[in-house]
């Protein structure tokens, strides 16, 4: 999921353990099971946030101090940027050697699932790209990385 639509989330995107919302840049629904972990990540916000079904369900967004849709792209630019930051902490505490960020999370994933055996098809509708062209060119970007790695690790 891309971190303008985790800021949108409200508790009214949620139903019956299912997870509905419509992405930000290509206007797709989407419709997903609440897997277990994303249920424990839910349930540790839900007393703090989880009041009103209105409520944005992660702490990033206030709807009495961010109303216009500047004061929310500023932000959610701004909370992007923190967490950007704290991923790369995280990366050198744990000696990753590359830039850890919300957009290598993301294309991690679809990195996966295509090594998992995924369709093509099945990425780019998880992934929310209009077409599967997009996706394999996302893909293809990352493994070139990937076989970069591979091939110094060899030497």
């Amino acid at each position: 999921m891309n971190f303008k639509d985790i800021a949108k989330l409200t508790w009214a995107n949620i139903a019956n353990d299912r997870l509905f919302y419509i992405r930000a840049k290509t206007k797709e629904n989407f419709d997903m099971a609440i897997t277990e972990p994303v249920k424990q990540i839910l349930d540790y916000y839900k007393p703090y946030t989880g009041k009103k079904k209105e409520n944005y369900i992660f702490p990033i967004l206030d709807k009495e101090i961010h109303v216009s849709a500047m004061q929310k792209a500023n932000r959610e630019k701004k909370v992007l940027k923190l967490t950007n930051k704290k991923l790369k902490e995280i990366a050198t505490l744990t000696d990753i050697d590359f830039t850890l960020t919300t957009y290598v999370a993301r294309h991690s994933y679809a990195t996966v699932l295509k090594r998992s055996g995924a369709s093509i098809s099945a990425i780019s509708e998880s992934m929310g790209h209009k077409s599967e062209k997009t996706t394999q060119i996302y893909l293809d970007s990352f493994e070139n990385n990937y076989l970069d790695e591979v091939n110094k690790a060899i030497l």
